[in-house]
């Protein structure tokens, strides 16, 4: 039961790994801040067809070097559906700060980073969660991003495809709308096959009950988009932000550990553990402990 409670087995070792957890909070934080992506580069990311090419996307190369620069593992693509992306991490970081869990997913850290990335970056809000995890006894660790549908609906059709839909409706087929618009036959059987996986087109390539609805109450969402640089463009400024953001969680780490241990009460070691355990946050866990002072 003690063992169970105790989940960093010390109070030494406690306070290292929350003040490794503060560091990972501020550091995506801030990384999270400073890595706004353009909706050009999140439709091209929509737009892919299979995972190979999701993961050679800029945006998905940016992605990856950003949480391995947080300190959180490097992302693997695993699934992009239309609506839900997987990730996996081998040997994660974050699993580490767990030494002693066993039995139980302990990555939230990692989850709640995924989905501040893709609701605040990307403009898709969505939810993340850990569907696996090392800590459990699982293989390696991996999240599920699910997204809303209306959001990418809004952000992966571009104007083009607007007007593909619409002669689609008025009855042109793949020949027609190639001359019309003075592309290639390829190119537009490549467009229409996006549509399909969108469930905008049937396999036909006529329309769906979801392309009318789409072409009847969507095509006016959106609105003009805002141009500018992807982040990847400059990595300096988000290094500097990382680097700045995790001072103070450095030097809360340095401070506490010089603290004597010795007039520490055991029971105090396994209730800071066990509150730990149930909070998602450091700035939380410090709530619930101010809290509990006031309360004695």
């Amino acid at each position: 039961m003690k063992q169970d409670a105790n989940e960093f087995s010390s109070f030494a070792e406690t306070i290292a790994s929350l003040g490794s957890l503060t560091k990972l909070e501020s550091a995506m934080s801030a990384a999270i801040k400073s890595s706004r992506v353009p909706a050009k580069e999140t439709r091209k990311m929509l737009k892919c067809m299979s995972i190979q090419e999701a993961g050679n996307t800029a945006l998905f190369q940016f992605m990856r070097d950003l949480f391995e620069k947080v300190g959180v593992g490097q992302l693997v693509l695993i699934r992009n559906d239309i609506f839900r992306y997987d990730f996996a991490i081998d040997n994660s970081p974050v699993c580490k700060l767990y030494p002693h869990v066993k039995g139980k997913k302990t990555c939230y850290i990692t989850a709640e980073s995924l989905s501040q990335f893709f609701t605040k970056d990307l403009g898709l809000p969505g939810t993340a969660e850990e569907i696996a995890c090392q800590n459990a006894g699982d293989n390696r660790c991996e999240f599920a991003v699910s997204l809303q549908p209306l959001a990418v609906y809004q952000l992966a059709l571009d104007q083009l495809d607007k007007t593909i839909i619409g002669s689609v409706i008025d009855g042109a087929g793949p020949d027609k709308i190639s001359e019309s618009l003075e592309m290639s036959r390829d190119e537009i059987i490549f467009r229409m096959n996006i549509l399909k996986r969108y469930k905008i087109l049937d396999d036909d390539y006529q329309i769906t009950e979801i392309g009318e609805t789409y072409h009847k109450y969507g095509e006016g969402m959106g609105g003009d988009e805002e141009e500018f640089q992807p982040p990847w463009k400059d990595m300096a400024v988000i290094s500097n932000a990382i680097s700045a953001s995790t001072s103070f969680a450095e030097a809360f780490t340095e401070a506490a550990s010089q603290e004597p241990l010795w007039d520490v009460e055991e029971k105090d070691i396994v209730n800071l553990a066990e509150q730990a355990k149930k909070s998602k946050s450091f700035a939380e866990l410090l709530s619930k402990q101010v809290k509990s002072d006031m309360e004695e």
